[in-house]
Parts: structure tokens; sequence; C-alpha cells
């Protein structure tokens, strides 16, 4: 529009409305080419985070497995540290090395049986015999309410009394 004489210029009022709709087209049709290219950077980093994450847990499991290794070894090597200076203890108080050898030995049976205990007492429990019970119990109380469903007599059918009319 013109400031001085108020009119509008020759282009802006030719323009029509396909015109317009091809404009907002246009727009819709970049502003979804900058969506997918905004997603292919997404995807992008997302799978070079994701093979990064893979190669630190590659890295990772043989780190923890050697440490495991390494664990199990010192507490072995604790183990036997443990026992041998019992041993000495029971060797010394009784002046004999036989009977410490030979507690040495039941010490170790009581725990081999205890640990054996633990592990069916755990693996019992493992297999919820509780809820099994409760399970078995349900059943049952179903089966029970099922046969005297069957069994029932049908309801009579309701009486009609003349009333008044």
């Amino acid at each position: 529009m013109s400031a001085e004489t108020g009119a509008q210029p020759e282009a802006a009022a030719k323009e029509s409305p396909r015109d317009t709709a091809d404009t907002q087209l246009g727009a819709a049709l970049a502003a979804g080419v900058g969506l997918i290219a905004s997603l292919r950077r997404i995807a992008t980093a997302v799978a070079a985070l994701l093979a990064a994450e893979a190669r630190v847990l590659r890295a990772s499991v043989a780190l923890v497995f050697m440490a495991g290794v390494a664990l199990i070894a010192l507490a072995v090597s604790l183990w036997a540290c443990v026992v041998a200076l019992v041993g000495w203890g029971i060797a010394v108080a009784s002046s004999s090395p036989a009977l410490a050898l030979g507690s040495l030995v039941v010490l170790h049976v009581l725990l081999l049986v205890a640990i054996w205990l633990w592990i069916k007492r755990a693996i019992h429990r493992a297999s919820f015999p509780a809820a099994r019970a409760e399970l078995h119990a349900l059943g049952r109380e179903l089966r029970r309410d099922v046969a005297r469903f069957q069994h029932a007599q049908p309801a009579p059918p309701p009486r009609t009394e003349p009333g008044p009319r």
C-alpha cells in the first residue's frame, strides 16, 4: 500500500486463492523436508550412540568376567588362610596335629551339610509351595461351586396374583 496514494500494488491485488494455497503447500513441504532431515539426524545419532554403548558393553563383559575369576581365586586363598590359621590355633592349643585336622574336617562337613540344606530350602521356596497350595484350594472350591450350581433346582416362576383393576 502506498503511503501517499493509499493504493495497493498491482501484484498484491492480483494474488489469487490458488497462489495462496500453493504458497502454503510449498511452506508445508519445506517444513516436511526439514522434519525428515531432522529425523534422519536423530536416527543417525541414536545409531552411533547404540554402537558406542555396544562397544562399552563388550569391553565391560570381559572385565567383569576377569574380575569374577580374580574374586573367586582370592576368596579361595582367603578361605585356605583362615582354615590354616584355625588349624594352627587348634594344634597349638591341643598339642595334637591329628586333633586339629580332625576338628577342621568336622567343621567342614558341618558347613557342607548346612549349605546343602540351605540350598535345598531355597530351591523348595523358589517353587512357591504356598502359592501352589492356595491355587489347589481355589481349584477345589471352584469345582465344588460348579457341582453345586449344576445340581441346583431351577427357580420357580414368579407367582402372579390377581390384583385390582
